[in-house]
């Protein structure tokens, strides 16, 4: 995303040399137009921010009425999702590496910046918050979506530890989703499922023929609370970085505890059925043996005469 409008800049810096210095970095840079702002302190900069709408901050860590990691926090509280530039001095880049790591987009070292980079440092940090800000969208729509389904939804690590589990699933279980988060899948089954889940994860790690097979979907038997059974279909579709490494599963659970229940009882009438076949087979059979004997006595008796008068 290249910025073509103008591009409303906060500098906060106290120093009035490096201010000069910065500003004229900006009207070296060509095609693009820069507004400027320019605060002093801490709290000139955040009255900035509340009055106008800015596209990137740079920012002077040390600044007469605030110091280090507070002064961007204060910034960076204020107005999320503006993309901060820290500004700091050759003795302080590791620090400053620090603070990209807390949030801030990137850093530039007074002394060491000219007009194309800092135009490229501008441009990046301002792209980058924007695909974050997208995917922070785009990343809710999708955990709301997956609150809102009547399946249960659940993540193992690589460790088959769950790292995230949707309410529905904790409620068919009967737990709270933190009492289930960062625990292992056996914890919630039967040796049987758990032997079950993990003969399917095995087959969907073992390489690409597996990962064509877009998902593996199963029955599966997990364990309320109380230690009852809840079966339910499972479809499973792994996660890979991509070199390839195996980063876990994402499963998607159907109860299917009533349609068991019915399997069960269509069963066990099967069974009463042909238990009361077999019974009524060993009737009729104890009723004919006495006229298979007496059939058995006739025919001898035939043969008898049979042998006298012939």
């Amino acid at each position: 995303m290249r910025i073509k409008e103008p591009i409303n800049v906060l500098l906060v810096e106290d120093n009035p040399g490096d201010a000069v210095i910065i500003n004229e970095m900006f009207r070296e840079i060509p095609q693009i137009q820069f507004n400027i702002f320019h605060a002093q302190r801490l709290l000139e900069g955040l009255n900035a921010l509340g009055e106008n709408d800015f596209h990137i901050v740079l920012l002077d860590l040390q600044l007469p009425d605030s110091q280090g990691i507070e002064t961007f926090n204060h910034i960076h509280n204020q107005a999320p999702e503006i993309p901060i530039i820290i500004l700091t001095g050759l003795e302080d880049e590791d620090f400053a590496i620090d603070i990209v790591g807390e949030g801030a987009q990137d850093y530039l070292v007074k002394g060491q910046v000219d007009s194309k980079l800092l135009a490229r440092c501008i441009n990046y940090s301002i792209e980058r918050k924007h695909i974050e800000y997208q995917l922070r969208e785009s990343e809710e729509r999708y955990r709301l979506m997956v609150e809102k389904i009547h399946s249960g939804v659940f993540f193992v690590d690589s460790r088959n530890q769950l790292s995230y589990v949707n309410k529905q699933m904790a409620r068919m279980l009967g737990f709270k989703v933190t009492e289930m988060l960062n625990k292992d899948i056996s914890q919630f089954t039967n040796p049987e499922g758990e032997s079950c889940f993990k003969k399917h994860l095995q087959k969907i790690k073992k390489g690409q023929e597996y990962r064509k097979k877009l998902a593996q979907t199963y029955e599966l038997e997990f364990l309320n609370r109380n230690g009852s059974s809840i079966w339910v279909l499972v479809s499973t579709n792994p996660l890979f970085k991509p070199n390839g490494e195996y980063l876990g599963a994402i499963s998607i659970m159907t109860d299917i505890s009533s349609r068991k229940g019915i399997e069960k009882s269509l069963m066990d009438a099967m069974i009463e059925k042909d238990r009361d076949f077999f019974l009524i087979m060993g009737n009729m059979v104890e009723a004919m043996k006495p006229l298979i004997h007496n059939s058995n006595m006739k025919s001898q008796v035939m043969d008898e005469f049979d042998d006298k008068f012939t």
